[in-house]
């Protein structure tokens, strides 16, 4: 064997030893990929298992420093420096302590468990007896959230108040299920086929019993250690800024994020300047309907007319499924490949939809056991406008999410990390271009589904305001919710659910602007290039092929490939 294939060997030992690492210490995501190892156990957040883990990521990346990079092969070049920054992304947020708030209203144990019954496996006995030490081992998880919530009292790293409160409702409603009721219990249903009538008898005094004996009691303990001791310390302010390091983290967070280096201080006026231009087009179409009142008028205007609004969540589903039904058909003409994995519909849990966005993407598994779905929140339907459908669908499901995330799982020439991580830039980019892109490709046939995908497009801009404002500027949430009053047309309570996501995911809102003005920057370079010879389906194959890739890279990738095509 060469020296190259030494240093090509090793570098693939790294990877296949980090993402074996990774699912380990990740049993829950493990299983949502279809990786069904380690499915009879939950995630170890102590403080010993966060410091193992920075350890063994900084091994790693040891390893990969020794490696010569010019010795290796083109896409192994690709493969390292992607790797590296996986690994120096992952030490640097436990660096930074983040660990220390394991949970808010969007995210944490408390809301990522119970979704486990939507992908794991329920067709044994032993699925069930796997599910059921899963549950088991609830209580241990929310143990280890509280001390880690307690550390980060000593050390200063607290929640945001507002979001505490979220959190105690939430686990209020978990604590006060009747245990037939619980969603933990749901998965009862799924063992009326295939199983014996002494095995379902079984099946359901266990999972009674351990709804009983372990989660409802995990949730009470959660709930009153929330209310009755750490709101007590929470913060009031809302930015990063006031924890310890906060500025350094969120000049991190942003570049995590963007994958660019583009400065608080830039996405702020990029966002300035892109909220004047939609709003532009807006007004245009303000124009078109015979309108002259303030852009926030005529939002309100539309507010009013009642027949643009569902009745019933039902409806809602039911006019996804006919919007995308009619894409489908012409994904085709616009990309060579598409992707094997199929898609389909789900309403947003009750126990969090009231603070839960509009709709979401989860993708399939690796053995395509289950499809791809497209979660929608079918809450107070009646404030959710029909004219923004069209938009919505496009980005969670396809030409968007679904599109490109099921391709860049079939990838076979990619290692796992690359398959099933990447740059939310690219990801979010990629699905807010698909939003535009299904306008040239001929849809969004009427006036009203035009202005919707304006108020979604302008929104994003809106939030490379919002989200440096919060976290850079020091704005206060009232100070971000007004300014989204006075420059979108979302329903009040759209936007104090996504001001309040902002101030807990900080940099993670920029992802999508600047994700989608470097796809077309990228377009706008092949096209001016290539003039007649200029393909569609040809540019979009090669965005894809190499999954979700950071902007510089992708930037590089396409460079390179406009290169060879002039050559």
């Amino acid at each position: 064997m060469s020296a190259k294939d030494d240093t090509d060997k090793e570098l693939q030992n790294c990877s296949v030893d980090y993402w074996e690492y990774y699912l380990k210490c990740n049993p829950a995501f493990a299983t949502y990929i279809g990786d069904h190892r380690y499915d009879d156990a939950l995630q170890d957040i102590s403080e010993q298992s966060v410091s193992a883990q920075k350890k063994f990521y900084k091994n790693v990346l040891v390893r990969l420093e020794k490696i010569d990079r010019n010795s290796l092969c083109d896409e192994n070049k690709l493969n390292i420096m992607l790797l590296k920054k996986s690994l120096s992304d992952r030490i640097q947020l436990y660096d930074f302590k983040t660990h220390f708030i394991p949970l808010d209203h969007l995210q944490g144990p408390h809301l990522e468990i119970p979704q486990i019954i939507e992908y794991h496996p329920f067709n044994t006995k032993k699925d069930f007896e796997n599910y059921v030490a899963r549950l088991k081992a609830f209580p241990q998880l929310i143990d280890q959230v509280i001390d880690n919530l307690q550390t980060g009292i000593r050390h200063d790293i607290i929640s945001y108040k507002k979001s505490i409160e979220y959190v105690i409702q939430q686990s209020n409603t978990f604590a006060q299920f009747s245990p037939e009721d619980h969603p933990f219990y749901a998965p009862v249903k799924k063992s009326e086929n295939g199983f014996s009538a002494k095995e379902k008898e079984e099946i359901q005094q266990m999972i009674k019993a351990t709804v009983i004996s372990e989660i409802t009691p995990a949730y009470k303990k959660l709930s009153c250690y929330l209310n009755d001791e750490y709101k007590n310390f929470c913060r009031e302010k809302e930015g990063i800024w006031s924890l310890p390091n906060g500025s350094d983290m969120y000049a991190f967070l942003v570049k995590h994020h963007t994958t660019t280096d583009l400065s608080p201080e830039k996405i702020h006026k990029i966002g300035k300047g892109e909220i004047e231009r939609i709003s532009g087009e807006i007004r245009g179409i303000m124009k078109q309907m015979g309108f002259s009142g303030t852009t926030k008028k005529f939002a309100g205007y539309l507010r009013g007319k009642k027949e643009l609004y569902h009745k019933q969540g039902q409806e809602l589903l039911d006019d996804y499924r006919s919007i995308l039904s009619k894409m489908d058909k012409k994904l085709p003409d616009y990309f060579g490949r598409l992707p094997k994995a199929k898609y389909g519909f789900k309403k947003i849990e009750t126990y969090r939809e009231k603070t839960a966005p509009a709709a979401y993407y989860y993708p399939p598994p690796k053995d395509f056991s289950r499809p791809g779905y497209f979660y929608v929140n079918t809450y107070k339907p009646e404030q959710r406008p029909v004219f923004e459908m069209e938009a919505l669908a496009y980005h969670e499901a396809v030409p968007g999410h679904h599109l490109q995330i099921a391709i860049m799982q079939e990838l076979e020439n990619i290692p796992d990390f690359r398959r099933y991580e990447g740059s939310t830039a690219f990801i979010e980019g990629w699905a807010l271009y698909a939003e535009k892109l299904a306008g040239e490709m001929g849809f969004y046939g009427d006036i009203y589904s035009q202005y919707g995908r304006l108020t979604f497009e302008i929104w994003r801009a809106v939030r490379l305001v919002v989200d440096t404002g919060l976290h850079y500027y020091k704005w206060s949430r009232d100070d971000a919710v007004n300014f989204c009053k006075e420059t979108t047309g979302l329903e009040d309570h759209e936007i104090e659910v996504e001001v309040d996501r902002y101030i807990v995911m900080p940099g993670q809102a920029l992802a999508y602007k600047i994700g989608e003005i470097k796809i077309l920057e990228l377009r706008k370079k092949a096209k001016n290039l290539l003039s007649s010879t200029f393909n569609i389906k040809s540019f979009h194959d090669k965005l894809l092929e190499n999954g979700a890739l950071p902007l510089f890279s992708l930037e590089n990738v396409v460079d390179e490939w406009l290169k060879s095509l002039s050559v």
